[in-house]
């Protein structure tokens, strides 16, 4: 009776499940509807057979037999020879299923699928089952004599009639519900998938209930989707606002900025940053950690009770066994939803640090001074959001692991100590003596992985120089030469690689062989103490050495993440400590209270702030708003650096210099973004097709569109097509002018365009611009 009852509740379980599937699917495909029909409109025409009709009747029919057997049990008159505990138990888990059973069997009207789910199939074979075993042993009992023909038996010939005919429903795998046709207002045509607009979806875990949090129901939507179908990018839900990389980025740039505060930005201070960030996910994480360790050994503690029960040992009677089953059972649920909870909420919680730390990082790199940007090349920033934020979020992974070791050694002393004595301590003892291993295994893991990560650095610089100067080294034929330079960098990195692999090697090898070395300490010391040894007590400790596996297995991947996280925690919170620029370079002017654009007055400029000759001195500059100012001069005479000056990238000694309105700057170098022309001319602007059509013509661009394929829709960058010096340059002419800026600050725009693109840029742009034509008629 024990096993199926456990049976009938699982079933119930799973039934609980599809109900909430189905429900889904339905509110699913509700909302997916172009005329927003209900369900029962949309599906109106169906015809009900006469099937459908009795398997409702005899899921009635059963109900209604459970539930008169705990009438007769509750009124001690029929059953009172009923010599089961569970008897009530399992009779109500008996009504509570069937009940959803039946509701489920009612719904079926408003479903779209005539086949029988499988789940409710496998329940009523189980069902026919439970009658069968039911009815052999009444049978037996009749023919023994030692029983009447009563109430109960006749319910249960009843019961057994009504469950053949359900498991032949069930064999047959029809609902006996016949569709004849779709209402009018129906569409003939369902939308392809191509044809699916991009509709934002809500969040499923936003608006999950603890129970959803608890069992991941949540996610049970998306499954119902790529049950059907491979899933798409539309398909796949919005996160939650508060695992978004905006507002992420901007609770920690809040915290960066109150930490900062009266004491400037250090190490710790990032540190400390990072800490509060998670602190409050990381604390309800670390209890649920420490409730799963606590769980983990509430089997290896009972299983010498158990193992004597099975022997014998059975003076509290039948029930201290089912106490023993009850609390296997609920020690395991609570280990599995503690270890889910921890697990998602770990992983969690490295996104959102991940997200922080990446969205700071790009944000530092753009704001860097002149002197903190010669420190860190381009190639290091990216190893910085590609590599050590990624090392710095395995930090968070494993650090439960750090208050779980501890619960957990003491939990296996404890069980330990009950089971075999003062043998227990013998075990700690090579536990702890194993443990000790680490601290040079570690101080060494720690060492090589800053080497690693330097000659990572070094390498990535040269790689960078590399690509960015690849016409010179052909011109040149210097490429072997570099080639060789790259080789040998990469050879240095593969030595330190290496010798990191067989430390780490050396390192699992130890700790694999741990737990032999463990029983064997614990055992013989049993052995030379006298401790008796049985059946159960050596069961529960093997059960405990198993459960120590994890934490000793985990130690050195524990130790050797904490040692790579510690050195990419050190690099990104220098990258973050480094200096920016100054936000008082350049004063920002209304434009209602000057007529100059530009001032600069006396100003003193230097690349190099302790350099004695600065690059620039003396500048006295105004220009008035509406002019076209031009300024030359020799190569090296410092016309970049005085636009650097205006957009305040360049170290300010001395002098002031005051910006009325917005800027828009055209380097000399052109820079273009991966995507279409487009997209490169918009930057994130709304399009405006006549504006957009007439600086395309003002930037002598439509030849050029024209042979292009795609037109301005073609891809251009890493991915795209390659473009001449001359286009990329228009391209970003057009960028800027698009921004319409109240100022243009133009570093020979014309070197890379012939002569006469140039001629046509100068006279149609200094037009274009100066009479500040209305581009938005």
């Amino acid at each position: 009776m024990t096993h199926l009852v456990f049976i009938t509740s699982v079933l119930a379980g799973l039934l609980f499940r599809k109900i909430r599937s189905c429900r889904r699917k339905l509110q699913l495909t509700s909302s997916k509807s172009n005329d927003h029909l209900s369900q029962e409109r949309k599906y109106s025409e169906l015809k009900l057979s006469v099937s459908y009709q009795a398997s409702i009747a005899c899921c009635l029919f059963i109900l209604a037999t459970h539930v008169l057997k705990i009438v007769l049990f509750q009124l001690k008159r029929e059953l009172s020879d009923c010599k089961y505990p569970n008897f009530l138990l399992g009779e109500g888990l008996q009504v509570l299923s069937w009940t959803i059973l039946s509701l489920v069997v009612f719904s079926f009207m408003k479903m779209k699928s005539a086949k029988l789910p499988l789940i409710i199939r496998a329940w009523w074979i189980f069902s026919f089952m439970q009658n069968v075993t039911a009815m052999v042993f009444d049978l037996r009992s009749i023919l023994s004599g030692h029983g009447n023909i009563g109430l109960k038996k006749c319910t249960d010939l009843l019961a057994l009639v009504t469950s053949t005919y359900l498991f032949a429903m069930s064999v047959r795998g029809n609902t006996g519900i016949t569709f004849l046709g779709r209402s009018i207002a129906e569409p003939l045509l369902s939308p392809t998938t191509g044809q699916q607009t991009e509709t934002k979806r809500q969040c499923l875990y936003g608006r999950a209930s603890l129970l959803d949090l608890v069992t991941f129901s949540w996610m049970n939507p998306l499954f119902a989707i790529g049950y059907q179908r491979p899933l798409e990018e539309n398909d796949m839900p919005d996160v939650h606002v508060k695992d978004s990389a905006e507002f992420i980025s901007d609770t920690f740039e809040k915290i960066i900025t109150n930490v900062e505060r009266g004491h400037g930005l250090t190490t710790s201070l990032v540190y400390r940053a990072m800490f509060l960030l998670i602190r409050r996910k990381a604390i309800i994480n670390a209890g649920f950690a420490a409730l799963n360790a606590t769980a983990t050994f509430v089997g290896p503690s009972l299983i010498n009770d158990l193992v004597k029960f099975l022997g014998g040992d059975r003076q509290y009677g039948l029930k201290r066994g089912y106490l023993l089953a009850a609390a296997f059972l609920v020690a395991k649920v609570v280990e599995t939803i503690a270890q889910r909870q921890w697990i998602f909420g770990a992983r969690q919680l490295g996104m959102q640090l991940r997200a922080a730390l990446i969205s700071h990082v790009y944000e530092k790199g753009l704001s860097l001074s002149c002197t903190s940007r010669q420190k860190h090349t381009s190639g290091e920033i990216i190893n910085y959001m590609s590599v050590d934020i990624q090392r710095i979020s395995d930090v968070v992974w494993y650090a439960n692991y750090i208050w779980m070791l501890p619960i957990r050694l003491s939990l296996a002393v404890y069980v330990l100590h009950q089971n075999l004595g003062v043998a227990a301590w013998a075990s700690l003892a090579a536990t702890l003596a194993i443990m000790s291993c680490n601290i040079p295994l570690t101080r060494m893991q720690k060492m090589l992985q800053g080497k690693i990560m330097d000659a990572k650095d070094n390498r990535m610089k040269a790689t960078t120089e590399v690509l960015r100067s690849m016409k010179i080294l052909k011109l040149q034929a210097w490429d072997m030469k570099y080639l060789a330079k790259l080789e040998s960098l990469r050879s240095v990195e593969y030595n330190w690689l290496w010798k990191s692999a067989r430390l780490s090697a050396v390192t699992q090898f130890i700790f694999w062989a741990s737990p032999g070395f463990v029983s064997s300490v614990t055992f013989g010391s049993c052995i030379l103490m006298g401790v008796p040894l049985t059946a159960g007590t050596v069961l529960s400790a093997f059960a405990t050495f198993q459960m120590l596996q994890d934490p000793i297995f985990q130690l050195p991947d524990l130790l050797s993440v904490f040692a790579q996280g510690k050195v990419s925690a050190d690099r990104v919170a220098k990258f973050l400590c480094e200096e920016e620029l100054k936000p008082d370079e350049v004063t920002e002017v209304q434009r209602s209270d000057t007529d100059y654009d530009v001032e600069i007055d006396h100003g003193t400029f230097s690349w190099e702030l302790e350099s004695k000759a600065p690059t620039l001195s003396g500048i006295e500059l105004k220009v008035k708003r509406g002019a076209k100012i031009a300024i030359c001069g020799t190569v090296g005479s410092g016309k970049s650096s005085l636009l650097s000056c205006i957009l305040g990238e360049m170290p300010k000694l001395a002098g002031t210099v005051r910006v009325s309105g917005r800027k828009a700057y055209v380097p000399q170098t052109a820079w273009i973004l991966s995507g279409n022309i487009r997209d490169n001319i918009l930057f994130g602007n709304p399009y405006d097709k006549y504006k957009y059509e007439k600086i395309i013509q003002a930037c002598a661009l439509t030849k050029d569109l024209e042979l292009f394929a795609n037109g301005d829709l073609t891809e251009i960058g890493e991915r795209g097509i390659n473009m001449s010096g001359g286009q990329k340059q228009r391209i970003q002419i057009a960028r800027s002018v698009y921004e319409e800026a109240d100022m243009y600050l133009f570093d020979d725009p014309f070197s890379a365009v012939d002569a006469h693109t140039g001629s046509h840029l100068f006279k149609v742009l200094s037009y274009f611009l100066i009479n500040a034509e209305p581009m938005n008629a």
